[in-house]
C-alpha cells in the first residue's frame, strides 16, 4: 500500500458561513476502503480495466503507477465497492501526459453503473465537475497542465437535495466545485480512473497513490514526498572515485544515489562519493529524495567518465548489434534456445565476453519491448551485460503486438533500461568512453517529440552536442539506416539525412545501425551517398539474433557497399584506440565469412 495518510492536528468547523459561502468539511482520519495495489506490478486489485496498465516509466512513488492511454474509446480502471456508500472520498495523484478536448480523471458511479459525478479536465486544462443527475457542469479556474503530478480528491455525498460535492487540489479546496448539489439518492458503488465509456478524444493519464475512503484522506502539505533533486553535478578525481553533489530538496530527510539505475548508497547530506567504480568507464547517476511520506522522482541523469588508472592503456573494446531478442511467445523461441535460423539471442550473447561496452542498436526486444518480454528473453541473455550496455529506441519499442505490451509509447523499454535509456520520451543522449564520443539517437521520427527534421529539438540537440564535444573520434548509434542494400529496393532512408548532415559536417567516424536483418559495411560516404575519404562509415549490424533478412544480390547493392552477408548472426567488435580503431565481425557458429580492418579517425 502506497497511500500516505496525513492526519490533521485539529478539526476544522464543518460548516462555516463566510459571506454566504459554505466552506467544505474537512474530517480527520481516514476509514480506508481500497488502495490501488499498483506496487504488485499488476491490476489484480481492480474489478475491470481497459487500455490501462501498471507501468514503471512514469510514477510518483514506489516502483509502479497506473496508466490509461487510448486514441479514442475506453481507457480506465474500475473498482466495484463491496458495500455501496452514500458519502465517499476518492484521492489520487494524477499526471496528465497528454489529452485533447475534455476527458474524465475521476468518476463515481452507482452499483448499476450510472454516473453520479465526474471530475474532468477540459480542452483549456481547467478542472470541471459534471453532475449527471442535474446535468450541471461546474467550471473552475484551477488548471491541470500536462507534465506534473497533482493531488486530486473528490468527495461525493449522496442524499437528494442535501447532497454535496467537495474537490481539493494539492490539499486546497476548490470552492467553485464544492458545495450543495442534488446527486440523487442511490449510493455510490463504483469508482473509475479515466474513461470507461465512449469518447473520441485521445488521452494519456498516469495515476498513483489512489485511495478510496469514507472520510477525508489527506490534504497536501508536509505529508507530500519531496520534489526531485536538481542541480546534480559530479567529477571523477581519479580512476576509482566519483564525487557527486546536488541541490537540497525541501522536506527531504535523505537521498538515494543510483548508478545505472541501481542504488549504490544513501546520504543524509547533498553530496556522495562512489568508490566502487572502474577506470575508463562511463556511469549514469541519478538521485532520489525521500522522507516519511515517500520517495521523489529521480533527478535528471548525469554521466560521469572515470579516467584511466596509472598503469592502464586507452583501448576500449565495444560490441555492437541490433535486432536481438525474440518475443517469448514466438514459436521459434523454443524455451530460449531458438532454432537454426531464428531467436539466436542466447548464442550471440556468448560473443559479448570481454566487452568493455555493448551498444544495443535497437529492436533489442520483440515484438513491443514489453517489460515482461524483456525480463524473459533479453535479460537472461544479453541482459547479463546490462550494466555496460547503451541502448537506443526503435520501432519495435512502439509496437503493440507482443508479450507484455503496455500503454502507447515505449513504456517497457524505459522501464527495463531505467536511466540508461535517457529521458522518457525523447531517448537520445551521449557519453564518452576511452577518449571517444558516442551519440545515441532516436530514429523513430513519428514518436520522438518534434520529429527528426532540421530544426527539430533532437536535431538542434545533436548540433549542440557535436559542437561541445572535444573528442577527435565520434560514433553515432542510429537504428534506422540512411543506406542499406535491401532486396526490396528500399535502400535510402530520407528521414535520417538531417542527422547525417550534422555528423558529416562534424567529422564523425561512423554510424552504427540495425533494423535490417543483415550485416553490411559501407565505404566512407557523404550524406548523399557519394564516396568521400573523409566521410562517414556506416555499418548495419541487424543480426543480433531475431531473424535473417533480405539482402540484395551483389549486383543490386548500393555503390559503396563493401562487405555484406545475411547468412549468419553475430556482433561487430570495435577496438577503440586513441585516434584510430580496429573492427572485426564475430559470427555465431562456424562460418567462412569474415570482415576485419583498421582505420584512423579524421
Amino acid at each position: 500500500m502506497k497511500a500516505r495518510h496525513r492526519p490533521l492536528a485539529t478539526m476544522i468547523l464543518a460548516l462555516l458561513l463566510v459571506g454566504g459561502m459554505t466552506i467544505p468539511t474537512v474530517p480527520v482520519g481516514a476509514a480506508e476502503l481500497f488502495s490501488d495495489g499498483f506496487e504488485a506490478g499488476n491490476l489484480a486489485s481492480w474489478t475491470s480495466t481497459a487500455n490501462f496498465t501498471a507501468q514503471q516509466a512514469i510514477k510518483l512513488t514506489g516502483a509502479f503507477a497506473g496508466r490509461a492511454t487510448a486514441a479514442s474509446g475506453a481507457a480506465h480502471a474500475t473498482k466495484n465497492l463491496d458495500t455501496p456508500q452514500s458519502d465517499l472520498y476518492v484521492r489520487a495523484f494524477v499526471r496528465v501526459v497528454s489529452h485533447s478536448g475534455s476527458i474524465p480523471l475521476l468518476r463515481v458511479r452507482t452499483a448499476a453503473g450510472k454516473v453520479v459525478a465526474s471530475l474532468n479536465v477540459n480542452a483549456n486544462d481547467q478542472l470541471v465537475l459534471k453532475n449527471t443527475t442535474t446535468g450541471a457542469t461546474l467550471k473552475s479556474n484551477v488548471t491541470i497542465a500536462p507534465g506534473t503530478f497533482r493531488e486530486l480528491q473528490l468527495r461525493t455525498s449522496v442524499s437528494g437535495g442535501s447532497g454535496r460535492t467537495d474537490v481539493w487540489v494539492d490539499g486546497t479546496s476548490v470552492t467553485a466545485l464544492s458545495g450543495t448539489q442534488n446527486l440523487g439518492t442511490t449510493p455510490i458503488g463504483r469508482v473509475v480512473l479515466g474513461r470507461n465509456g465512449s469518447g473520441s478524444q485521445p488521452m494519456d493519464l498516469v495515476f498513483d497513490d489512489v485511495v478510496i475512503s469514507t472520510t477525508f484522506v489527506g490534504g497536501g502539505g508536509g505529508g507530500m514526498p519531496p520534489l526531485a533533486p536538481t542541480g546534480l553535478i559530479g567529477s571523477a578525481p581519479n580512476s576509482d572515485q566519483v564525487n557527486l553533489s546536488w541541490n537540497a530538496s525541501a522536506g527531504a530527510t535523505g537521498y538515494n544515489v543510483l548508478r545505472d539505475g541501481v542504488s549504490v548508497g544513501t546520504s543524509d547530506s547533498t553530496s556522495f562519493s562512489d568508490t566502487t567504480v572502474q577506470p575508463e568507464t562511463t556511469y549514469r547517476y541519478t538521485v532520489e529524495a525521500f522522507n516519511g511520506a515517500g520517495t521523489s522522482p529521480p533527478s535528471a541523469f548525469l554521466d560521469v567518465t572515470t579516467p584511466p588508472d596509472s598503469g592502464g592503456g586507452s583501448d576500449t573494446v565495444v560490441m555492437a548489434a541490433g535486432d536481438i531478442a525474440c518475443d517469448p511467445a514466438d514459436p521459434a523461441y523454443n524455451g530460449g534456445n531458438g532454432t537454426s535460423s531464428k531467436c539466436r539471442q542466447k548464442w550471440t550473447a556468448q560473443l559479448l565476453a570481454g566487452a568493455d561496452r555493448v551498444l544495443a542498436l535497437g529492436d533489442t526486444q520483440y515484438d513491443c519491448g514489453g517489460l515482461s518480454a524483456f525480463n524473459q528473453s533479453y535479460d537472461p541473455t544479453w541482459g547479463q551485460y546490462k550494466n555496460i550496455t547503451h541502448p537506443i529506441l526503435s520501432d519495435e519499442d512502439f509496437d503493440r503486438s507482443g508479450t507484455g505490451c503496455g500503454a502507447a509509447g515505449a513504456d517497457g523499454y524505459f522501464a527495463y533500461w531505467g536511466s540508461r535509456a535517457g529521458l522518457n520520451p525523447t531517448g537520445y543522449y551521449s557519453f564518452d568512453v576511452g577518449g571517444w564520443h558516442i551519440i545515441a539517437l532516436n530514429s523513430e521520427c513519428g514518436d520522438v517529440p518534434g520529429g527528426c527534421a532540421e530544426g527539430s529539438p533532437q536535431n538542434d540537440w545533436l548540433e549542440q552536442d557535436l559542437a561541445s564535444s572535444g573528442a577527435q573520434c565520434t560514433i553515432a548509434m542510429l537504428h534506422e539506416p540512411r543506406f542499406r542494400s535491401k532486396k526490396n529496393g528500399e535502400q535510402v532512408g530520407p528521414d535520417m539525412k538531417p542527422f547525417w548532415d550534422d555528423l558529416y559536417a562534424a567529422g564523425a567516424e561512423m554510424v552504427l545501425s540495425g533494423d535490417t536483418h543483415f550485416y553490411e559495411r559501407f565505404r566512407p560516404q557523404n550524406p548523399n551517398g557519394a564516396f568521400d575519404a573523409n566521410g562517414v562509415v556506416q555499418w548495419i549490424i541487424g543480426v543480433g539474433g531475431k531473424s535473417r533478412g533480405g539482402l540484395a544480390g551483389a549486383s543490386a547493392r548500393l555503390p559503396n557497399s563493401q562487405k555484406a552477408t545475411s547468412q549468419m548472426f553475430g556482433v561487430l567488435e570495435l577496438t577503440l584506440h586513441a585516434g584510430s580503431y580496429d573492427w572485426r565481425f564475430l559470427t555465431e557458429g562456424s562460418s567462412s565469412f569474415s570482415d576485419t580492418g583498421s582505420a584512423s579517425c579524421h
